[in-house]
């Protein structure tokens, strides 16, 4: 997908990139040719529903991906090809230069450690003790768990603070790119408030910090995100300034998944996206979309510039 113009020049270029998966004779195909840039200072929420392929793309940015797996395009980060890189030198990029909060806070915890601690052990790698100890407790108090909430265990904290432990734990070593994937998963509705806060009070800290949010609420996307990547079938189908994507979302999937929400009336979108090791021709949407041509179901639609965004389709 061609760039839009920023006039900066991108710290994260995601550049076509596809993810391949072989197993037992079949191959599953989670990304499927994704472009995506991310400047500093910037946050971006790249939003879509269950299997879009959001999170895969995020662990393919910072080589997490299961060992079969097979990743083809570009991504660089800092001018750097990350693909290239071996594994002590992308190790090296991990924690200072790009940070990456899994989803799922109570499975990526220590159960057997307190909260302090993990937070603590990370800064060790790079200081002494004492000096990790005094960092990691105003760190924390930053994100809210001072005192009590920092000499417990990870059972013991709701899942808001748990969700606060990682991100503390991947801004220790102060990262160029946050990687946030499903910040907000399993987080009762009532504290995404705190979640938003809590981004919003991390862009206020580091106005320097990228940031790429992965996430199908589009409640906190809206309210943290500067710009919108849409994912569909593991391929970016729009990309937009967050403004205008929620104002007047372009492509028919975008469309739909503003329908869905409960302000919008709620409104399904009928069919379902194909499967992860189906061989997909032309867009992918059409079979679920009102607005297909009979051209949309042999070709792939062109990345088009229309109104600000960037738009796979041919009717935008």
């Amino acid at each position: 997908m061609p760039p839009l113009d920023h006039g900066t020049p991108p710290l994260l270029d995601i550049d076509a990139v596809t993810v391949r998966i072989p197993d037992a004779g079949r191959s599953f195909l989670p990304v499927r040719g994704a472009s995506l840039e991310l400047r500093p200072g910037e946050t971006l929420a790249v939003i879509g529903e269950s299997g879009s392929g959001k999170s895969m793309l995020g662990l393919a940015v910072v080589r997490l991906l299961p060992g079969r797996a097979e990743v083809a395009g570009g991504i660089r980060f800092g001018g750097r090809d990350i693909l290239s890189l071996d594994e002590d030198e992308m190790a090296a990029i991990r924690g200072r230069g790009i940070a990456f909060v899994p989803q799922g806070a109570g499975l990526a915890l220590n159960p057997c450690m307190r909260a302090v601690r993990q937070v603590e052990e990370v800064l060790e790698r790079d200081g002494e003790a004492g000096t990790a100890r005094q960092e990691a407790r105003l760190l924390m108090a930053r994100l809210g768990l001072e005192g009590a909430a920092g000499r417990m265990y990870p059972h013991q904290l709701s899942g808001g603070m748990r969700q606060r432990l990682l991100l503390a734990m991947g801004l220790t070593c102060r990262p160029r790119l946050l990687i946030a994937d499903e910040p907000t998963k399993g987080i009762d509705s009532r504290r995404v408030e705190d979640v938003i806060a809590l981004f919003r009070g991390i862009r206020a800290d580091r106005p320097e910090l990228a940031m790429m949010v992965i996430t199908h609420d589009l409640r906190f996307a809206r309210a943290v995100a500067d710009r919108v990547a849409v994912m569909y079938a593991g391929d970016v189908v729009e990309e937009a300034p967050a403004g205008r994507f929620f104002a007047a979302p372009r492509h028919p999937y975008s469309q739909g998944l503003l329908g869905a929400m409960p302000e919008f009336g709620l409104n399904p979108i009928p069919g379902a996206s194909p499967p992860v090791d189906a061989l997909v021709e032309g867009c992918a949407f059409a079979p679920r979309c009102r607005s297909a041509l009979p051209e949309c179901r042999t070709a792939r639609p062109p990345r088009v510039a229309h109104d600000g965004a960037l738009v796979a389709c041919r009717r935008p």
